[in-house]
């Protein structure tokens, strides 16, 4: 099997590439740590300091999709904990506020482009990181996919409300299509371009959304609600239950570490995009559900809730305009999670995991347009299906995001458990780190086991299994590597760059190797190693 192994290029791993865009076949250096030799992010192939801050947040905002959230989730709140839901915003916010702030400790140390699954690996090995990042890949496809139908869902209601729709199959194929390719297009033109979009579309859904919240406000008057803000409602168990959803709004924040590669000074940029993402969506996120559930007491809870809001609030004229953004949301969305899926197709496949094919870039815009046109096409079939179903293409996004959201929850506990681990084996373990990690562990805990238990009702007992059972066959190809080409399997999660301050302080204390070899004159940035 050929695999395209980046070589290291920065000080003291890294040397300067000639004008001519040619390594000299002299001796090239590259850097070890814990045994393992790493291979710099940013020599991949794509695109270099395409992303400054601004950037990379956005890609963070649009995977999350606070729009989308705002629309259904302080409802979902309230359904489960009453007049608690305000609370249980809150206690969502500081369980993803934790889990931010540990992903920022390695964060600030290395970048990749293979994101969570790099940094279970770092302390847990390749086996784990494989697992992380396949785990984390089926999260962004699955929402890829569900994120096609809640949009097809949104542009097709638009559509009517102006007259355009039509309930003819032919119809809604041609949206499925329109939708999926401007999810490939935006993101194969380059990260930069799409993050353009992806920020502006978001904070225009956004906004037309807090019309509704703010006349919400208005008419019931300049009061302070303070039932939902009693203590009281803390010591209920539903509060705590309803926080589960909240947390489960946020996934798709963590997809700023795959843009390691591409990244403006990445190490300072994606560490505080990762928190600075969590606490803007927080913020919207309370703000959004206090006021609506002032108002739930006359929602349907068989209709779009924000239409009746608006109603009730006396903006009714607001309704089309909320339709057709959180409808655009959708398709930023969709753009957001296929370029991180993308990235993470890429850095597996430039590990020799999975097939050569999902590590080339596009010639001129630098960005890995097999991985994207992938995810688009399934995408592209899981939508038709939908549409063709019975069931309902509502009961398919419903279904398919719930198991999606199976793949960011195991990503995330693998990266917690490893996150501690790496630390102290590399001497940065801090009592406050400890502490840090050790909360967003027991928190993340249990998030999942209030996801299985008590037993919920079918399909949602078995969806945890469906998702398990999609994982163990790629966890199968995994121990065929394993068994049949180690040197691979020992590969994944190596595809990393760590900052020049953390490269001089692990080589004070003698634990970072640097690695004096002969290296093939290369074009680009990629070497051949067979």
């Amino acid at each position: 099997m050929t695999t395209s192994t980046p070589t290291s290029t920065d000080t003291p791993a890294q040397s300067g590439d000639g004008a001519d865009g040619h390594v000299p076949t002299a001796a090239a250096r590259s850097i070890a740590l814990g045994g393992r030799r790493l291979s710099a992010a940013e020599d991949t192939g794509l695109q270099r300091n395409a992303l400054g801050h601004w950037g990379v947040f956005a890609q963070g905002l649009a995977a999350a999709a606070p729009s989308v959230a705002i629309a259904s989730v302080p409802f979902a709140l309230f359904t489960a904990a009453g007049k608690g839901a305000a609370w249980a915003a809150v206690v969502g916010l500081a369980i993803a506020a934790l889990l931010a702030t540990t992903i920022g400790f390695q964060a600030r140390r290395t970048v990749s482009s293979g994101s969570l699954g790099t940094y279970a690996g770092n302390g847990l090995g390749p086996g784990f990181a494989f697992a992380a990042g396949l785990s984390l890949l089926l999260g962004y496809i699955g929402f890829a996919t569900t994120g096609t139908l809640g949009g097809v869902l949104y542009v097709d209601a638009f559509l009517h409300e102006i007259g355009l729709g039509s309930d003819a199959t032919w119809f809604k194929l041609l949206l499925v299509v329109v939708v999926v390719a401007v999810a490939i297009y935006l993101p194969v033109r380059g990260a930069s371009l799409a993050a353009k979009y992806e920020l502006a579309f978001e904070v225009v859904a956004v906004a037309s959304i807090f019309v509704i919240i703010a006349a919400s406000y208005w008419t019931y008057g300049f009061r302070i609600d303070t039932e939902q803000w009693q203590l009281s409602n803390l010591g209920n168990s539903a509060t705590f239950v309803a926080a589960v959803t909240a947390v489960g709004s946020y996934a798709g924040f963590e997809s700023v570490a795959s843009l390691g590669a591409e990244a403006r000074d990445a190490h300072r940029t994606i560490a505080r995009a990762l928190l600075r993402v969590v606490l803007i969506l927080g913020v919207l996120y309370i703000l959004a559900t206090y006021p609506q559930v002032l108002h739930f007491g006359d929602i349907d809870g068989d209709q779009a809730v924000l239409p009746q809001l608006a109603d009730s609030s006396n903006v009714s004229w607001i309704n089309p305009v909320v339709s057709a953004t959180v409808a655009v949301a959708f398709i930023v969305f969709v753009t957001a999670v296929t370029t991180s899926a993308a990235r993470s197709l890429f850095t597996l496949a430039h590990e020799g995991a999975l097939p050569a094919v999902f590590a080339r870039v596009h010639p001129q815009h630098k960005t890995p347009w097999i991985g994207m046109v992938f995810v688009g096409l399934l995408a592209l079939v899981f939508s038709v299906a939908a549409t063709f179903s019975s069931a309902g293409r509502l009961v398919f996004d419903v279904y398919g995001g719930y198991v999606a959201t199976w793949g960011f929850l195991v990503s995330y506990l693998l990266v917690v458990i490893a996150t501690p681990i790496w630390l102290y084996r590399i001497k940065a373990l801090t009592p406050f780190r400890a502490i840090v990690s050790g909360l967003t562990l027991l928190a993340l805990g249990y998030v999942i086991v209030s996801n299985v238990y008590p037993v919920p009702e079918y399909p949602y007992n078995i969806l945890p299994f469906v998702f398990l059972g999609i994982l163990a066959l790629g966890l199968g190809w995994y121990a065929h590597l394993r068994h049949n080409r180690p040197e691979i399997a020992d590969r994944v999660g190596t595809i990393q760059t760590l900052s020049v301050e953390e490269q001089e302080r692990l080589a004070d204390l003698g634990i970072l190797e640097v690695i004096e070899d002969e290296a093939p004159t290369r074009h680009g940035s990629d070497t051949t190693v067979r």
